[in-house]
């Protein structure tokens, strides 16, 4: 009736999708974007009193940016509410995991299958 390969590939979905936890996730993703959009050291930096005020200014840029990350994700949110991005999340992680798991069961199929000997 359902190939071992579609039960695999739906358990692997729903336990991945019932187990992540999508805040995580958005913060390492609004990590990263921050630490790619926000430049970093530069040239002003002969003292000490320089690298301070720079440290400040760059840490201000990195909090400013972030919040209007966040403020974005909420007007997306608000404007698209039956696709939330955590639930975008959850789906990616699911897809993932079902697409290893449906991966995996095949390599392991074919690693017993192919020592069937045929004379």
């Amino acid at each position: 009736m359902f190939s071992m390969e579609w039960l695999c590939g739906q358990a692997a979905f729903i336990y991945a999708f019932n187990k992540i936890k999508p805040a995580l996730v958005v913060d390492k993703i609004i990590e990263a974007l921050v630490d790619v959009l926000v430049p970093g050291r530069g040239v002003g930096e002969s003292n000490w009193f320089w690298r301070n005020v720079r440290s400040l200014e760059r840490d201000g840029d990195r909090i400013s940016k972030e919040l209007d990350i966040r403020a974005e994700l909420r007007g997306w949110d608000q404007e698209y509410p039956y696709f939330h991005h955590e639930l975008i999340v959850r789906y990616a992680a699911g897809l993932l995991a079902s697409s290893v798991a449906v991966f995996a069961w095949g390599q392991v199929r074919s690693l017993f299958g192919s020592r069937r000997r045929s004379y």
